[in-house]
């Protein structure tokens, strides 16, 4: 039976456990450092009042058809990890799902940093959301969206400080959006007040075990055979935002590519047509719908219950 290490409990990684083991009979070991695995995607949900903050959470304890390894990994050698508090582990394929590193003032990318930064925003009369580093991150408008939604009566803002050159054909369809709902997207610096809460968008960079590691755009394998790279770094390194939906396409991916590969002997993929890498114009416009109408929150429960009835509770 081939062994698959999974590198990271996060979105990436479970969906690619999940698929994989759709396609195939494997054993997989998941290595993560936390106790549990946290459904981020769903995270404006909690904001909008669908779900609580602590129905976003998934004991890995509860796996039963992968083993989880609670260690971090701290580099890669072959297709062996090495483990910061135990025994390395290898295997005959091994997928990076890391996440990224984050820089900034407010955590609301994990459940219980969203839920901190809530009860600020219960109380702030005005909430700004800036955006100043270089390369913009993705999914904060879904949060700044479903706090509109919820506190009707709060002024609720986007300040984008500075916005790179490939970030600017989203920036006039966005605003027009936004407005809608009487969200305001500007290009200036916010005014200061002390009943504001300022929340300063964090940039993401590349994870550090994925320093190094080039990544092919079809299917997701690295300079290193049978090692893969999934999730927001390897978003990063293609060029593309790391959005979750990026997230899950690429663990489809992947999972494709691996399960052919150990039951047909040959790597065949079927790519979802907004992403292939042969039609940028159409990544565009794609990208262009999905980040400025957002993913409605009824969708995302949608979602959330799919993952919470079948992928999860079937791994």
């Amino acid at each position: 039976m081939a062994r698959v290490v999974v590198v990271g409990g996060g979105i990436a990684g479970v969906y690619f456990a999940y698929r994989l083991l759709q396609g195939v009979n494997a054993e997989v070991l998941l290595v993560e450092p936390k106790p549990a695995h946290e459904f981020v995607i769903g995270i404006p949900m909690a904001y909008g009042g669908l779900v609580k903050f602590k129905d976003l959470v998934f004991p890995l304890s509860q796996l039963k058809r992968i083993k989880h390894v609670w260690d971090y990994a701290k580099t890669l050698e072959g297709r062996c990890v090495r483990l910061a508090n135990s025994s390395d582990v290898c295997g005959d394929y091994v997928v990076l799902a890391p996440g990224s590193y984050k820089v900034g003032n407010a955590e609301y990318w994990s459940v219980e940093g969203a839920e901190r930064l809530f009860e600020k925003i219960r109380t702030a009369r005005a909430i700004r959301f800036i955006v100043s580093e270089f390369t913009p991150v993705m999914g904060f408008q879904e949060i700044a969206y479903a706090v509109k939604t919820r506190f009707p009566d709060k002024e609720v803002s986007v300040h984008l400080v500075y916005v790179s050159d490939d970030y600017m054909f989203l920036l006039e369809p966005w605003k027009a959006k936004a407005k809608e709902i009487g969200l305001e997207v500007t290009d200036e610096p916010p005014p200061l007040s002390r009943d504001e809460l300022h929340i300063s968008v964090p940039a993401v960079r590349p994870h550090p075990l994925s320093a190094g590691l080039d990544v092919r755009p079809d299917t997701l394998e690295t300079q290193y055979e049978r090692v893969y790279l999934i999730g927001d770094s390897a978003l990063l390194r293609l060029g593309l935002p790391p959005i979750g939906w990026g997230s899950l396409w690429q663990a489809s991916i992947v999972a494709q590519a691996i399960a052919s590969e150990i039951s047909k002997g040959y790597i065949e993929v079927t790519p979802d047509e907004w992403s292939s890498q042969n039609d940028p114009e159409a990544f565009k416009r794609w990208l262009t719908y999905r980040m400025t109408t957002g993913t409605p929150l009824v969708y995302l429960k949608g979602l959330y219950q799919i993952w919470a009835t079948r992928v999860f509770a079937s791994l």
